[in-house]
Order: structure tokens, then C-alpha cells, then sequence
């Protein structure tokens, strides 16, 4: 049996040598797999479009102290001609330094001392955005911060050929371009990496602004990526570039105004095609049953939690990101919103197949002690007043306190259980001696879902 008073490493030691519960084992069905990969696709770029606002998107330039003014929403085709006029040539990295060479590089640029534009892109979600875009697991951590670095202007005729961009510091790690939404044909932007290509039209993702809700489209993408911009063959291509770089402290900003394209997993209406397209399958669940995701992103969570009442988890579905919030919402609104549980694994109850008890609870659960030789084990006492419910283990198997009524689910795992956001609880712990006691719980969505006709309907 696991010592309850063992602290972190110990526990992790310990739990290694066990190897995987087959409790956990993920689910088996052609378009479970296909949902799977759908929320594990990683990519070296992120992209989508983000919310300006309606009134006005006004961009100042100039090299002189007698600044311009064009209204990018509004703009004529004039005022963007004089916007490509006031232009200098634009130049490429080589060997650290920067090079003119209009067979190779032809478009406009304004250095970032000869612009300013009305849009934050940190107050749009566009860092958080790139960050969960980006990078998974305990990456996720490193805070990053944005530095404005040029603007240029591809007009007719326009080009870029397969280029990597030059590294400005050692903590630079990428480019986020954001692409304004002017009319133009052409100018695609072609990223090759690890024997990949990938395809970003901005011309079809921001044609022209619509009045009342206008877009423009971003990309960021990692520096070693390679990558062209395609000949432009009308209008104008604005982009605003931004070098990318590991900061010292993390803020969070809303999403609310992005619609994210890639990566899909964080994509709501590619999730929820795929997630449709598994309910609709009647091979699956055909009874119905409950599906099991764990936290594919990393979350602040706090270091004390409430004994009685903590909202911790309630609190933690409204700032799910990425990946995860795709799928809540995805899920949301094809059957039911997920609801979140933190996983308490039994090791003392380990069925004749090797599966130890796991218990889902509806909330972080604290208790201020515990007493071995008067309460019921752990795992029962969460059941019993902690609203805990049984997953994947045989009831009959339970070492249980006589008469003890215990609620049993199937989980159908979908992702893994990660330890991303694994919370540790302290209380007093009573037995030959007293001691402090750790509970251990793992965060993750679960989703009851009905039979085919009646997803919704579930129990």
C-alpha cells in the first residue's frame, strides 16, 4: 500500500514502478482515433484570424516629422499606393546581414520607427494565442512578449522566395505576422519544415473588411521554419511582423475575438465536425456512456483549496485554452458541456487484471485529516462524502466497508490522463502515528453522452 505521508518525488518513484493502469487505457474505434489525432496535431505554426475593431483600424507612417494617415478599413486603392510609395526596399538576412536583392526579395518595407498602428496584440489574445499554439506540456509555462519589427507592403508583382528568418537574439524563437485585412490576389505564404509543406492564403481569409465585423489573419511560425511568399497579382498585401521572444512573466489575455484555423485540435468547428462525425457513428457507444479527455494545456491553479466549498474547477472551465476549450465547446454544443473532475488514484485497490481504483470527484477535494484506523480508506471516503464516483474498476473486486453503496462508471478515455495539472492536498494523517498526508488528484473533462438518435440524452 502507498504511504500516504510520502511527498512528491517519492510518490512519482513509486508510482513509476507500478507502470500504466490499465484503467487508463485509451479507447478503440476508428474515429476515436481520428478525434484523437485531431487534438494531438502539432505543427511548427499556428494560424487564424482575430477581431478588429469596427470603427476604425488607422495605421500612422512616415519618415518625416509630417506623419500620414490611412484608415485601413476605408483605405482607396490611392491611399494604398502612397502607402507602397513611402516604402523603402525591402532587404533579407544573409550571414547576419541585410541584404537589397530585388530578384530574390521584392516588396516594401517601413521600419518600425516610421509606423504606428491602433490594435494591441496582446490585449486581442494573439501571445496566448501563439503560446498554446506553439507549445505543449510543461512548455507551456515560458511567457513570451512580442516586439514590433517591420511593416511591409506587397504590391503587384510582389515576391519573397524560400528564406528562414534571421534570428535577432538567442531568445528569439519565432515570427508572428499579422496580415491586414486590404484587398489582394496571390501573395500565399509557403512553409516547408521536416520534409512538410503547408499552405497560408491570406488573400481568401481577409478578401476585403465587412463593415461591421473586420478580421485581419495572423500566422506565427517557428525561426527555423522555411518559407516564400508566393507573387501577388493584384492589390495589396499589408503585414505587420512581430519578432517573438521567451520573456520573465506570463500574462493572459482573452480570446474571445479569435477564431483559430491551426493547429486543429484548437479549431472548434474542425473538433466539432470530428466529434459529430464519432456520434454519429452507431458502431460507438451504441448504449451510450461517459468519454474521457485529460488537459492537453498547462493551468494556473492555487496552492490552498477550500475544505468545504472549493471552486477551483468551476472556476478553471472558464479559462480553458487551446486545445481544451475547443473541446468543451465543441462538446457543448453537440451534447452537453464536460464536466470537470480531479482523478484520485487507489493504489491500495488493485483489481485480479492490474487495474488500480481510480475515483473522480466534481471538485478539488482537501479534508483536514484522515484517521486510518477509525475511517475507511481514502478512496471510500471520497465516494461516500465527496460526491466520488468509481472509474473502470469491478465493484465486486472493492475492499469495502460493509453495506458501502459505490457510484461505478465506464470512462472511455479519448486523450490521456496527463499529470499537466496535477494537484497535491495536505492533511493530518492518523495511524501508528501522526503524520502528514498527501491526496493526489488529476484534472479532466468528462463527457456522459446518450445512444445513437439520443446523444444528448444522456444519463
Amino acid at each position: 500500500m502507498f504511504d500516504p505521508s510520502s511527498d512528491s518525488d517519492e510518490h512519482d518513484a513509486y508510482e513509476g514502478q507500478l507502470g500504466p493502469n490499465p484503467a487508463l487505457a485509451l479507447a478503440r474505434h476508428p474515429k476515436i482515433d481520428q478525434l484523437r489525432e485531431t487534438l494531438n496535431d502539432t505543427l511548427p505554426y499556428c494560424c487564424g484570424t482575430v477581431a478588429l475593431p469596427s470603427e476604425n483600424l488607422v495605421l500612422y507612417y512616415g519618415k518625416t516629422d509630417k506623419a500620414k494617415r490611412i484608415d485601413v478599413l476605408h483605405a482607396s486603392q490611392v491611399a494604398l499606393d502612397d502607402l507602397e510609395t513611402s516604402c523603402d526596399p525591402a532587404t533579407f538576412g544573409v550571414a547576419q546581414k541585410d541584404v537589397l536583392d530585388m530578384t530574390y526579395r521584392k516588396a516594401g518595407k517601413l521600419d518600425k520607427d516610421h509606423f504606428a498602428i491602433n490594435f494591441d496584440i496582446e490585449r486581442a489574445g494573439l501571445l496566448e494565442a501563439v503560446r498554446t499554439g506553439l507549445f505543449s506540456g510543461k512548455e507551456q509555462r515560458r511567457p513570451i512578449r512580442a516586439e514590433l519589427h517591420k511593416l511591409n507592403v506587397y504590391g503587384k508583382g510582389s515576391f519573397f522566395k524560400a528564406h528562414k528568418d534571421t534570428p535577432r537574439s538567442t531568445i528569439m524563437f519565432a515570427s508572428l505576422v499579422l496580415v491586414l485585412p486590404t484587398a489582394h490576389a496571390g501573395g500565399t505564404l509557403i512553409l516547408k519544415h521536416g520534409g512538410r509543406e503547408w499552405s497560408f492564403d491570406s488573400a481568401s481569409l481577409v478578401p476585403a473588411p465587412e463593415p461591421s465585423s473586420p478580421r485581419a489573419a495572423y500566422i506565427a511560425f517557428f525561426s527555423d521554419v522555411e518559407h516564400e511568399i508566393a507573387r501577388v497579382t493584384a492589390g495589396h498585401r499589408v503585414t505587420i511582423t512581430y519578432n517573438l521572444y521567451y520573456a520573465n512573466e506570463t500574462q493572459h489575455a482573452r480570446m474571445d475575438g479569435l477564431d483559430i484555423i491551426q493547429p486543429r485540435g484548437a479549431n472548434t468547428p474542425e473538433v466539432k465536425r470530428v466529434v459529430a462525425a464519432l456520434l454519429d457513428d452507431s458502431t460507438f457507444l451504441p448504449n451510450g456512456g461517459v468519454l474521457g479527455f485529460g488537459l492537453r494545456h498547462l493551468y494556473p491553479l492555487p496552492t490552498s483549496f477550500d475544505a468545504h466549498e472549493d471552486t477551483t474547477l468551476a472556476m478553471l472551465k472558464d479559462k480553458l485554452k487551446g486545445v481544451d476549450a475547443a473541446l468543451f465547446r465543441a462538446c457543448e454544443e453537440l451534447v452537453a458541456a464536460p464536466t470537470l473532475y480531479a482523478v484520485f488514484e487507489a493504489y491500495s485497490q488493485t483489481s485480479e487484471d492490474g487495474r488500480r481504483a481510480l475515483v473522480a470527484c466534481p471538485r478539488i477535494v482537501k479534508f483536514h485529516s484522515h484517521d486510518a484506523e477509525e475511517e475507511p480508506p481514502l478512496w471510500e471516503k471520497l465516494c461516500k462524502h465527496w460526491d466520488g464516483v468509481l472509474i473502470n474498476f469491478p465493484p465486486s473486486e472493492l475492499d469495502a466497508t460493509e453495506g458501502t453503496s459505490v457510484r461505478n462508471w465506464t470512462v472511455h478515455w479519448v486523450t490521456p490522463l496527463s499529470e499537466a495539472n496535477r494537484v497535491k492536498t495536505r492533511f493530518a494523517a492518523y495511524g501508528n502515528e501522526p503524520m502528514i498526508g498527501h491526496l493526489y488528484q488529476r484534472i479532466c473533462m468528462l463527457v456522459d453522452v446518450g445512444p445513437p438518435g439520443r446523444r444528448d440524452a444522456a444519463s
